[in-house]
């Protein structure tokens, strides 16, 4: 089989570092940008100059396009907003190519069976949070003997708006009405409001000490099932800028959720279309003093019959040294080239669709990350 790879939405922030990534560590032979911004995409593919990366247009929203285009290849790295998780997936099924996808869908998971029947794999959720924390809790679970909690937190750190598909992520997660926003408790799933369970973390020494709050991420859903020991509670906590965050607990506390339009003069306006509008063309949105990421994995069991906890950190170059707000998106787009070639290079669990924590070995994942420079380190305590 020759190793011909798509790359949706390749010119995105994120898109772009896991393009970078791939391209110049791994043996694919054929490599293809694929994004609405074609334009774009032949800039970064002069800039790069490897014989084996070309551009093409696609817009994702025609389906009889995406298929054609899926068509020609045997892989797919997607890098495209989340609303786009299940389609991708359901056609990359369908027409047999293996695949990784940096956001997850829970009904990405409804096709595992299709995809073992075609035995191809396709793994979401690998970036950075879910991704590379989902490795970090099987770590934690494969040095206890016995598991009862895992606590994940995260800090992303980078400016409120830069990009409208980010800037959506951010204020979605806080919607007082957000079903996806749950906790793990005792084999249930349980909703929890916005801006709940607070607890105060220190993050290595780029973030330093932060006060994290539930949010809604896959790590909730999956971990329970496939970390290979029974788990009673699992919790996701995470944490934006505080600029970001202070944003969010206005929008909530003003009713900017509700969304009901206002009157300007005769003219109806809903007020969270204008926070959108505004926050995208507002220069200070795309501004902030940090650009990393931030993550801690804590798993409480027992290890040699004492209570015991392992915590994981990762750690990464300081921005000034490794490309100022590209920091923040090379933690996402690097786990998710590794993710790829992992599958490319059968160092991957499968098939079937599955999340990151059945699929990888997290030592190797682990190994690969060191090498660009992302370190994820762990202590054992006993309690």
């Amino acid at each position: 089989m020759s190793k011909k790879v798509v790359i949706l939405g390749g010119v995105g922030a994120v898109g772009i570092e896991a393009v970078i990534d791939f391209i110049s560590t791994s043996d694919a032979e054929e490599i293809v940008i694929a994004d609405y911004n074609i334009k774009k995409a032949r800039e970064i593919m002069s800039e790069i100059k490897d014989p084996r990366v070309s551009a093409v247009k696609i817009d994702v929203n025609d389906e009889e396009q995406l298929v054609s285009l899926l068509k020609e290849f045997e892989y797919v790295i997607n890098a495209l907003p989340f609303k786009y998780d299940y389609i991708v997936t359901k056609y990359a099924v369908e027409l047999g190519l293996s695949g990784v996808d940096v956001a997850t869908d829970e009904d990405q998971f409804s096709l595992d069976k299709d995809a073992r029947d075609k035995g191809i794999t396709f793994v979401p959720g690998i970036g950075a949070t879910p991704g590379t924390t989902n490795l970090m809790a099987k770590k934690g679970v494969d040095l206890l003997e016995t598991v009862d909690t895992i606590e994940i937190f995260w800090a992303a750190f980078r400016s409120t708006a830069p990009s409208p598909g980010l800037l959506h992520v951010t204020i979605w997660e806080f919607d007082p009405d957000l079903k996806e926003r749950v906790v793990y408790e005792d084999g249930e799933i349980k909703q929890v409001p916005p801006f709940v369970g607070n607890k105060e973390v220190e993050f290595f020494d780029l973030i330093g000490k932060r006060l994290t709050v539930f949010v809604p991420h896959s790590e909730t859903y999956t971990l329970p099932q496939y970390v290979g020991k029974p788990v009673r509670r699992v919790y996701v906590r995470g944490t934006w800028p505080d600029e970001t965050m202070d944003l969010l607990k206005t929008l909530l506390y003003y009713g900017f959720y509700e969304n009901k339009p206002v009157d300007f003069g005769g003219v109806l306006v809903k007020p969270m279309d204008f926070i959108y509008r505004f926050m995208l063309n507002n220069p200070n949105a795309d501004k902030t003093a940090i650009w990393g990421y931030g993550l801690v994995v804590d798993v409480y069991g027992t290890k040699n019959g004492k209570k015991a906890r392992v915590r994981l950190r990762n750690r990464h170059p300081h921005p000034n040294e490794w490309g100022g707000r590209r920091a923040y998106f090379k933690n996402i787009g690097i786990p998710l080239s590794i993710g790829m070639q992992f599958i490319m290079r059968s160092k991957c669990n499968g098939p079937g669709v599955i999340p990151p924590e059945a699929a990888y070995d997290p030592d190797d994942f682990f190994d690969e990350l060191l090498k660009r420079g992302i370190e994820i380190s762990w202590r054992i305590e006993y309690l």
